[in-house]
C-alpha cells in the first residue's frame, strides 16, 4: 500500500516502485485526498490504521508513505508519524519493517533531474514537473542502490530517503 499526498507523489512512487520491480497489481494507492484538505493530514490520518493492516498481513507486503516536509524538518514529519503510532496504541516502526517514508521537502524531482536547487525555496510555480517525474523516479532507484553514485548537490531530504529504499527491495 501506497500512501501519498497528491497526484506528483503518487507518480512519483509508482514509477519508482516499477523500478525495484513491483507491477501495477502489486501497487495499492487508496484515493487522493480531495483538494480542498490538507494532503499531509490525510497522510497522517491513514498512517496508523495502515501500519496496523500491513503487520496483519501474511504475504509479502510493504508500506510506503510520501508525505512533504514542506517548510519544515523532515525530524518533524518522522516524530508525527511515530506520535500516530503511539496513539493508536502501536509499536513504533522497526528497524526490519518494510515501511519506507519518503518525506521531501519541495525539490526532489527537481533535485533527480540534475537541477542545483535548495530546500527553501518554492519551486511550485515553475511548471514542467510532471515530464520530469519518470526520469527522477529512475535516479532515485540508482542514486539509493548501495553502488549508487549520489551528486554532491543532493538536498539534504533526498539524502534522508536513501537508506529508505533498502526496506523495499526485493
Amino acid at each position: 500500500m501506497v500512501l501519498v499526498e497528491d497526484q506528483h507523489r503518487q507518480q512519483f512512487v509508482r514509477r519508482y516502485l516499477y523500478k525495484l520491480g513491483y507491477v501495477g497489481r502489486d501497487i495499492r494507492f487508496p484515493p487522493l485526498p480531495s483538494r480542498r484538505s490538507a494532503g499531509e493530514q490525510s497522510v497522517r490520518q491513514r498512517y496508523a490504521p495502515a501500519v496496523q493492516a500491513f503487520r496483519q498481513r501474511h504475504a509479502n507486503t510493504a508500506l510506503v508513505v510520501a508525505i512533504d516536509a514542506d517548510i519544515g524538518e523532515v525530524s518533524e514529519r518522522v516524530r508525527q508519524l511515530r506520535t500516530e503510532l503511539e496513539r493508536a496504541g502501536l509499536a513504533a516502526r522497526a528497524d526490519d519493517e518494510a515501511i519506507a517514508h519518503l518525506i521531501p521537502k519541495r525539490t526532489w524531482i527537481l533535485c533527480l533531474s540534475g537541477q542545483k536547487v535548495d530546500e527553501e525555496t518554492d519551486y511550485s510555480r515553475d511548471g514542467g514537473v510532471d515530464e520530469l517525474i519518470p526520469a527522477a523516479a529512475a535516479a532515485f532507484r540508482e542514486w539509493s542502490r548501495p553502488s549508487g553514485a549520489v551528486p554532491s548537490a543532493c538536498v539534504e531530504s533526498l539524502w534522508a530517503a536513501i537508506p529508505e529504499d533498502r526496506r523495499l527491495d526485493r
